[in-house]
């Protein structure tokens, strides 16, 4: 009799786990669809970013609201934080504009609108050393020299 009893506590301890086994793998699996779809309206919303012509060239970070249907369609988009610089600014938020729509949210997300804060990056402007001005000789000479190598490679191309 000693023995049923260790036993019968293994198979409830058992039976005990394998539903938590079971629910922890369907919450990894809502995560991970979650955070495919948290990618792709990044990869989205980057794709679309233009560094203005006019802008600063020491770049910036603004944080754009955006608020998403059920169907990944804009509802609305505001700035929560500045570059300081209007031109970035403005970029950001044309950004997230020309990105809409954007993918169709998973099921596991059971909001009706959904509000999305992004952080946009303007990384700052990198410029050649003689820029404004003709190159140095060595430097002009050394493109000649590459020029002329694609050419003999690549004829017509």
């Amino acid at each position: 009799m000693q023995m049923k009893f260790p036993l019968l506590a293994a198979l409830l301890g058992l039976l005990a786990a394998f539903p938590a086994y079971a629910q922890t793998e369907a919450l990894d699996t809502q995560e991970s669809s979650i955070n495919a779809w948290k990618r792709q309206v990044s990869n989205r919303l980057f794709s679309k970013r233009i560094y203005p012509r006019n802008s600063p060239a020491e770049g910036g970070t603004a944080k754009v609201l955006f608020v998403l249907d059920r169907t990944g369609n804009l509802i609305s988009s505001a700035l929560v934080e500045s570059t300081g610089s209007s031109e970035l600014d403005a970029a950001a938020l044309a950004m997230v504009e020309a990105a809409a729509p954007f993918p169709e949210p998973p099921a596991e997300i059971g909001d009706d609108s959904l509000h999305l804060t992004a952080p946009i990056v303007f990384r700052a402007k990198t410029t050649l050393p003689w820029s404004g001005s003709p190159p140095p000789a060595e430097a002009a000479a050394e493109q000649a020299k590459v020029d002329a190598k694609m050419r003999s490679i690549c004829r017509g191309c």
